[in-house]
């Protein structure tokens, strides 16, 4: 199913598959059935627009109580980037189950390498010392995107336009 929906998205969009990153929520183990996305894929992709972060965060919402979004600028050698986020994360349907999902976006220039490094030198000081009901679920996830258009220099290497980066995005991740 995941991958049907991936695929689906893919063809939507006119993207690459690998290009979809599926992430889900509900009760842990039942199939959804794929006709009803399918019927609905063509109305999702084109209600996507640039200015939908809090309509994305609304829908992903669940069983929470508050919309969780937040965005920041930060400078990178006289460069303003900028880095938000949505975020879910409650109790389920079920008792001893809880989903986080979080989404990640930021037109600052920074490698793949450095995002992983900040990525999980982050989540160890924030998400992974959250708890709702003391287990983690199958479909906990965090994703960082970046593409650049901020137009400054790419971070490769630690150093100082990698700690700005890696503060603004605790910044948001907390």
């Amino acid at each position: 199913t995941a991958e049907g929906m991936c695929r689906l998205a893919a063809e939507a969009l006119g993207i690459d598959v690998m290009d979809v990153l599926p992430a889900s929520t509900g009760v842990i183990g039942p199939s959804l059935p794929l006709a009803p996305i399918a019927a609905a894929m063509p109305a999702l992709a084109a209600a996507l627009s640039e200015t939908g972060s809090s309509e994305a965060a609304e829908a992903i919402m669940t069983t929470d109580t508050k919309v969780k979004t937040i965005a920041v600028e930060f400078d990178i050698d006289g460069t303003t980037c900028h880095i938000g986020g949505i975020c879910k994360g409650s109790g389920m349907i079920h008792p001893n189950m809880g989903t986080m999902l979080c989404f990640i976006t930021t037109d600052c220039a920074v490698s793949s390498e450095m995002i992983r490094k900040a990525l999980l030198f982050n989540v160890k000081r924030t998400f992974n010392r959250v708890t709702v009901d003391g287990d983690t679920s199958t479909n906990d996830m965090c994703t960082v995107l970046a593409n650049g258009m901020a137009g400054n220099a790419e971070i490769t290497a630690e150093g100082p336009a990698y700690e700005a980066f890696c503060e603004a995005l605790q910044s948001v991740m907390q």
